[in-house]
């Protein structure tokens, strides 16, 4: 038995956020694969790019509930219409093999809306699921949001579901943020701010269009003023008093007038540090507990699942979510398991050499990882990763 595992994808519908652009690659990853027997493809969250789609932002900053219960198939036939040849290939994949799909958080609402998820299964012919345990081998296959703060759910004091900041956040900018720079700037430049990596560098991608471009506007400040504008917001309000009771009144210091945008920026600016700092290694972390403990929390899987997961036999632990590619051994009472990081297919900016001075580069590392039990019984991990980048993706 093969399963190939990959992740973040984030194929869209062709709007300014969508920069999906490797169908050609992917599908002839299919096809390889499609060829050989006992095969499985698990997709680990955030195959398709729903949150930040034309069809969510034309609902407009609608509750989240609202939200959920409003989209219907029209979001996922638009991605289709943009990526016809790669949903073929799904679907000719899917006549010989299975495909799980792991639900992550840019595509949440295909877990919370029957429609939707009836509508991907029937135009991938997939299997979907909020996880994926393989207890033969012992895999366990989870996105990894429900390990970050802004992008997991929480309960309120009334038991009430409180929806990730991430998902408001993303939305927000949509409208109060996006639309103003895009007037500015190329389109491809408007997708990638999110694509900065490590996240804390965002500042710096800021200042480098700036001294690129002309524009006659202050677009870090612009980015820090909208965010602070969307803490001040009920929902942002409620997410906060939820998730740190405590701390409200420290949060007026730093949103409110009192403060300004000065103090507000040192705040974000300390938010985003700390992210940073966690950001490459926070899942690998939690990897390891999973290996040593083999159990998942029912706080932890609030909205996927309230049951708390039990792991009988854990060999392997799979992630994606953080959009950076591993491959890592654990030891584990004398045994060696393993962390599995699937990375994305989206591009990713960054620092050429790490140096400010040189500009950022944009480039794409298409990762998957190869897990087979051969005739002998061994486990076996293989991972690929290509990387893709021209001349021209430079700033």
């Amino acid at each position: 038995m093969k399963q190939i595992f990959i992740s973040d994808l984030h194929i869209g519908d062709g709007s300014a956020k969508d920069d999906f652009r490797f169908d050609d690659e992917l599908i002839e990853l299919l096809e390889h694969f499609e060829a050989q027997p006992d095969t499985e493809l698990v997709i680990v969250g955030d195959g398709l790019e729903l949150l930040e789609s034309r069809a969510v932002k034309d609902f407009g900053l609608v509750s989240f509930e609202t939200l959920v219960s409003s989209l219907d198939g029209k979001v996922i036939s638009d991605i289709e219409k943009k990526h016809p040849r790669l949903f073929e290939s799904f679907r000719k994949f899917s006549k010989h093999h299975r495909i799980t799909y792991v639900v992550g958080n840019h595509d949440y609402y295909l877990l919370a809306n029957q429609r939707l998820k009836e509508e991907l299964v029937d135009r991938l012919g997939c299997e979907m699921v909020p996880y994926y345990y393989n207890e033969e081998i012992g895999l366990l296959a989870l996105h990894g949001n429900q390990f970050d703060l802004i992008n997991k759910f929480s309960r309120g004091h009334d038991g009430t579901l409180v929806p990730p900041l991430g998902d408001y956040l993303a939305r927000y900018m949509m409208f109060h943020f996006d639309e103003y720079l895009e007037s500015l700037v190329p389109e491809e430049i408007l997708s990638d701010y999110d694509n900065v990596r490590p996240s804390l560098d965002v500042f710096h991608w800021f200042e480098r269009v700036l001294e690129v471009y002309d524009l006659g506007v202050d677009i870090l400040e612009l980015w820090i003023s909208t965010f602070l504008k969307m803490m001040q917001t009920v929902e942002a309000r409620t997410w906060m008093k939820e998730n740190f009771p405590h701390l409200r009144c420290l949060s007026k210091i730093f949103l409110n007038k009192w403060g300004g945008i000065t103090l507000g920026s040192l705040l974000i600016r300390a938010v985003m540090k700390l992210r940073g700092a966690r950001r490459s290694d926070y899942l690998f972390r939690r990897a390891k507990k999973l290996l040593k403990e083999g159990k998942i929390e029912a706080q932890e899987m609030i909205g996927y699942t309230d049951v708390e997961i039990h792991l009988p036999k854990l060999n392997v632990v799979v992630f994606g979510h953080i959009h950076h590619h591993a491959f890592r051994i654990v030891p584990v009472k004398g045994q060696n398991r393993f962390y599995i990081n699937c990375g994305t297919w989206r591009p990713v900016v960054e620092k050429v050499n790490g140096r400010k001075k040189y500009g950022f580069q944009k480039k794409a590392e298409l990762f998957y990882a190869l897990v087979s039990v051969p005739r002998e019984g061994d486990l076996e991990i293989t991972t690929s990763v290509k990387n893709k980048t021209s001349k021209s993706k430079f700033l």
